[in-house]
């Protein structure tokens, strides 16, 4: 836990950063659970869409609940060239660059097991796998490559990445099911992972997983956004080329798509272009408009949350913040509103929570 003065903490950080963060952990802890009380209230249809649009497809397809967790890979990467550079001028340079990257990983994937474990082991479906295991796993192999390769080789390794992990799925033949097969029972990240269970360790099949590799690809686009936010001065422009740089990898992934579906699960090269696209040209409305326009305080709600986002996530899944809705609205019957006011309280808990750690200077740095 870091004590120190809140406004230097603004100051050394790109607000439209921390803000897209913000509202991308929100959308998972707050804004979800929203969406998806709004049917019982009225079964419309743009209130079923809402809801629909916070659930996971069973399989292939998209919705907006699918961005989460690859947008905030992309931020993590964003963040990186202006973190790397701060801590290459202190004392040390590289080598405690190195040093702070593999902690962050580990530390990372060990706070991930202590969220999936149950009484008696682990997680009897994931393993020792969790999201935050996957957010550690691309900031490791994502910095590495940024330590060691310049600025277009590390648009070659995003790209290559992509590329390598198409041309396995699409080539590699499946025992049973041939080359080729993106089925759920048929793809070669499931056959994988199979062989993992049955001759290595079972808890160890998602963490040993093939489609932990397009994250990297998800991470080094954030890098390259990074590097291009951190070009001396601020511009409309740049805003505008990050934009349309999103608009392309959108392009791109729905291109691929036509051959390697959009497919969460499998993190398919068609989701990780779409996901880097929607993410870049959402950093760059919230850089236009926050960090060129300079309004900033609408987005004070999102930054409360994006200084503190590890700290919500870890919080949401070891606290049941439903018992203390409870306790404020649990004696109340609000008849069909009833879900979605027990998802506005929670949600506002969850937020004055943040925001009491954020006005006692408490930020959760990894």
């Amino acid at each position: 836990m870091n004590n120190s003065n809140t406004k230097p903490v603004l100051k050394e950080r790109l607000m439209s950063l921390d803000a897209l963060r913000g509202l991308d952990m929100f959308f998972l802890v707050g804004l979800a659970g929203i969406f998806r009380a709004l049917p019982e209230l009225s079964d419309n249809s743009v209130f079923t869409w809402l809801s629909d649009q916070c659930q996971h497809p069973e399989w292939q397809g998209f919705t907006a609940y699918d961005i989460i967790f690859p947008m905030f890979i992309f931020i993590v990467g964003a963040a990186m060239p202006f973190s790397f550079a701060k801590r290459l001028s202190k004392e040390g340079g590289k080598k405690e660059l190195y040093k702070h990257i593999f902690i962050r990983a580990v530390v990372l994937f060990i706070l991930g097991v202590i969220l999936w474990q149950k009484p008696g082991g682990a997680h009897p479906y994931y393993g020792y796998y969790s999201v935050l295991y996957r957010i550690g796993f691309s900031y490791l192999f994502a910095g590495i490559i940024m330590m060691n390769f310049n600025i277009r080789q590390q648009a070659y390794w995003a790209f290559g990445i992509l590329a390598g992990y198409w041309l396995v799925h699409r080539f590699i033949p499946v025992p049973g099911f041939g080359p080729g097969d993106f089925s759920q029972e048929g793809n070669l990240n499931t056959y994988l992972a199979n062989q993992v269970a049955n001759y290595i360790c079972p808890d160890l099949r998602h963490v040993l997983s093939l489609s932990l590799l397009p994250s990297v690809s998800n991470a080094l686009f954030g890098v390259l956004a990074g590097h291009w936010l951190k070009n001396a001065g601020k511009s409309q422009k740049k805003a505008l080329w990050l934009g349309m740089a999103g608009a392309v990898l959108i392009v791109a992934g729905l291109l691929v798509h036509l051959d390697f579906p959009i497919n969460k699960k499998l993190g398919t090269s068609s989701f990780t272009l779409l996901t880097s696209g929607i993410s870049a040209m959402l950093l760059a409305f919230f850089y236009w408009i926050i960090d060129i326009k300079g309004y900033k305080k609408w987005a004070f709600f999102f930054v409360v949350v994006g200084l503190n986002s590890i700290t919500i996530y870890v919080a949401n899944s070891l606290f049941n913040f439903r018992s203390v809705t409870n306790v404020f609205v649990g004696g109340f019957d609000f008849g069909n509103a009833q879900a979605l006011i027990f998802a506005l309280v929670a949600a506002s808990i969850k937020w004055l929570f943040l925001y009491y750690l954020y006005r006692q200077k408490v930020f959760l740095k990894i």
